[in-house]
């Protein structure tokens, strides 16, 4: 795979940050590539370095790679920006989680050297769910997660009631705060965090997975990828429906939540010898001993 124009995407709230896009950026022009900076508000530290500056989704049509700095937060933004454009994404962490942006500051340079001049990375595909809003059978809302899609409770607080369907066939009646519909790539975020399974993100399934549900017998299940999920919301009460944690959307009684595979792949690109094991291990410190 050919890169040749090249997209640069980092939140710009720190003076480190943009020192390493612009690191990033000097070292690409010197490698004789066209660098677009996304940058939603005109910033001095930008000009003059012979760089293209402005918004990415204007830029969708051109790119043949983005380099995102940061942390996953941006990864997942930008990765529902690109999807239908099958753009491939680097990702450069500068936090300190960061399951998908895999390479660390300190080797940027090494590993964009390695992907473009010696094409010497693996290229992953990643799956998301799509959730489609129905209201009187007409759709109201619909967007994409590389994570997940979360219904819970709005700001009025009280519990939420649904029922969930899959593939046409009734599976539960609930209460709880909420339900969270996660990829193998979110495994590891919101859903971990209350008590989900952790997926392999080539695993071809998606997980389901309750928060605070009123009976103790309700626990997380996982479902093959090919499945239609619907949601149901049973009981009029203020619920919102959540894509990454990026987009919501406010849910009326009876409305159904249809839920499916996206048919098209986030492709993330990592350095040569990734292994996810090990990002595991590192991340949740599994090799930590306990004294």
């Amino acid at each position: 795979m050919q890169f040749k124009n090249i997209a640069l995407v980092g939140k710009h709230q720190s003076e480190a940050m943009i020192e390493h896009i612009l690191h990033i950026a000097q070292y690409l022009i010197e490698i004789k590539m066209n660098v677009f900076i996304d940058c939603h508000q005109e910033d001095d530290s930008f000009i003059n370095k012979n760089v293209n500056i402005g918004k990415l989704v204007d830029w969708l049509g051109h790119i043949d790679l983005v380099i995102v700095i940061g942390g996953d937060g941006t990864l997942l933004s930008v990765a529902r920006q690109v999807i239908d454009f099958k753009i491939p994404i680097v990702g450069i962490n500068q936090g300190k989680l960061g399951f998908m942006t895999d390479v660390v500051v300190e080797e940027m340079i090494e590993v964009i050297e390695n992907i473009i001049l010696k094409s010497n990375y693996t290229i992953e595909s990643r799956t998301l769910l799509h959730a489609n809003v129905l209201r009187d059978n007409k759709n109201e809302y619909h967007s994409v997660a590389l994570n997940d899609v979360v219904i819970s409770r709005g700001a009025i607080g009280n519990m939420i009631e649904f029922d969930i369907q899959i593939d046409g066939q009734f599976v539960l009646s609930q209460k709880s705060d909420g339900i969270i519909f996660a990829t193998p790539t979110g495994s590891t975020a919101y859903s971990l965090a209350a008590g989900g399974p952790i997926l392999h993100p080539n695993a071809n399934v998606f997980s389901v997975v309750p928060i605070c549900p009123q009976s103790l017998t309700n626990r997380p299940f996982v479902t093959s990828d090919d499945s239609v999920i619907e949601f149901i919301l049973a009981r009029e009460n203020a619920t919102q429906i959540h894509f990454d944690g990026q987009e919501c959307f406010d849910l009326q009684l009876n409305d159904r939540v249809v839920l499916k595979k996206y048919p098209e792949v986030i492709r993330l690109i990592h350095p040569r010898g990734y292994n996810y094991y090990r990002t595991l291990r590192k991340k949740l410190e599994w090799s930590k001993r306990v004294s």
